[in-house]
C-alpha cells in the first residue's frame, strides 16, 4: 500500500543530481540497479504509465529500492497520456510489470508531491540557481511534457537529458513503424523532443543489438551470495531469458533500459552515434509515434545525439556489477 507523506520543498543540496522517471517494467529495474551500483543512484525518481498502470509501476519501484535497501523519494506522476488512451505492456513484463520476481515485505513510503509538481519545482530552483539536473527517461515522456508546458523555463534547469525511446531506421516494437515509449503518448514526446534540451536518445533497433548471452548472466550471477536481492535479479532475469527462448530469440537478455542508464553512468561507453533532428509523427494512422531522425538537418537543426553503438564489454560490466552489488547492511 502506498502513503503520501508531508509535502516538502525540492532540496537542492543533492550529491547526485540525477532524477529518473520510469514506468516500473522489468528493464527498468535492471537499469536502477545499474544506476545504485555504480555510484549513480538518482537523487528522485518519478513515475508514470506505461509498461502497466501507475498505480503499479509505483508500487514496483518502491519494491525495487526496498530490496536493494537504498532511500530514495519517489514521485507518482501521470496516469495517462496528454491525448491517447492508455495502452501498456503486460504482455512484455508480466502482470505485476516485474515479471513475478519476489517482492519485499515492506516497502517505504511515497513522497507527497507529484512527479508533475516535484520537476517544475526542482527545476526551477535548479534554473535560478544555474545548477542544472540530469534527467533519464526510460518510459514515456508525459510527466516532463507536462511540466514544460506548464513553465517552460524549467528547461533551464535540466542539464543532460537521455532517453530511451524512438527509432532510429523506423523498425518499431509496438507498431511496425513505432516505439512502445514514445507511441505511448506522442505528443508528450514531440513537446520534449522539440524543446531544444542537451538530448541524447537510445533508439530501440541498438538495443537489439546489445544484449548479453544467458550462460554469461548465471557465471555473473554465480558470484554473488545468496540474498532476496539476488533472487530478485534472479526473477527479473528468468522472466525475460524465458520469454525471449519462447519467441526464438534464444537464452539472452536484451539490455534496453540498462543501455540508457549505462550511457548516464559512462558517456564514453558510446563509440557511434550522430547528431540529428528528431520529429514525431503524430498523424492517425500507420506511422503514428514513429521518430523521424533527421541528420542533414533538412527538417531541423540537429541538436539531439542519437546512440548507434556502445562498447558491449563495458556495458557487461556495468551489468555484472549489478548482479553481484550487495545491499546495505542496517
Amino acid at each position: 500500500m502506498m502513503h503520501r507523506l508531508a509535502e516538502f520543498g525540492p532540496y537542492m543540496a543533492m550529491a547526485n543530481r540525477l532524477i529518473l522517471d520510469t514506468d516500473g517494467g522489468v528493464d527498468d529495474a535492471q537499469a536502477l540497479l545499474m544506476l545504485i551500483a555504480a555510484g549513480r543512484a538518482p537523487c528522485a525518481i518519478t513515475t508514470v504509465y506505461g509498461n502497466v498502470s501507475l498505480e503499479a509501476a509505483t508500487e514496483n519501484v518502491l519494491a525495487i529500492l526496498a530490496t536493494a535497501g537504498v532511500h530514495i523519494e519517489v514521485h507518482a506522476g501521470a496516469a495517462q497520456p496528454l491525448v491517447e488512451t492508455r495502452i501498456d505492456a503486460r504482455h512484455v513484463h508480466g502482470e505485476d510489470g516485474l515479471g513475478g520476481a519476489p517482492r519485499p515485505a515492506e516497502t517505504r513510503d511515497l513522497a507527497g508531491w507529484d512527479a508533475v509538481q516535484f520537476l517544475t519545482a526542482t527545476l526551477s530552483a535548479a534554473a535560478a540557481a544555474a545548477d542544472p539536473v540530469d534527467l533519464l527517461m526510460v518510459g514515456p515522456l508525459t510527466n516532463l511534457a507536462l511540466a514544460l508546458r506548464r513553465t517552460p523555463g524549467i528547461a533551464k534547469g535540466i542539464g543532460r537529458l537521455t532517453v530511451m525511446g524512438g527509432t532510429l531506421y523506423g523498425r518499431g516494437n509496438v507498431t511496425p513503424a513505432a516505439e512502445f515509449n514514445i507511441f505511448c503518448d506522442p505528443e508528450a514526446a514531440a513537446i520534449v523532443l522539440s524543446a531544444g534540451l542537451d538530448t541524447t536518445v537510445v533508439p530501440w533497433e541498438p538495443c537489439l543489438s546489445h544484449f548479453l548471452a544467458g550462460s554469461d548472466l548465471d557465471r555473473m550471477l554465480e558470484a554473488a551470495p545468496e540474498s532476496d536481492y539476488k533472487a530478485f535479479v534472479r526473477g527479473l532475469m528468468a522472466h525475460d531469458r524465458t520469454r525471449h527462448v519462447r519467441e526464438g530469440k534464444g537464452d539472452r537478455l536484451f539490455l534496453i533500459d540498462p543501455l540508457a542508464a549505462a550511457v548516464v553512468v559512462e558517456p564514453s561507453i558510446v563509440t557511434r552515434a550522430l547528431r540529428a533532428s528528431i520529429g514525431v509523427a503524430l498523424a492517425p494512422g500507420l506511422t503514428r509515434g514513429m521518430t523521424v531522425i533527421d541528420p542533414s538537418g533538412r527538417v531541423g537543426t540537429p541538436t539531439v545525439t542519437v546512440v548507434e553503438e556502445a562498447r558491449l564489454d563495458r556495458l557487461a560490466a556495468l551489468v555484472e556489477a549489478s548482479l553481484t552489488w550487495s545491499p546495505p547492511r542496517g
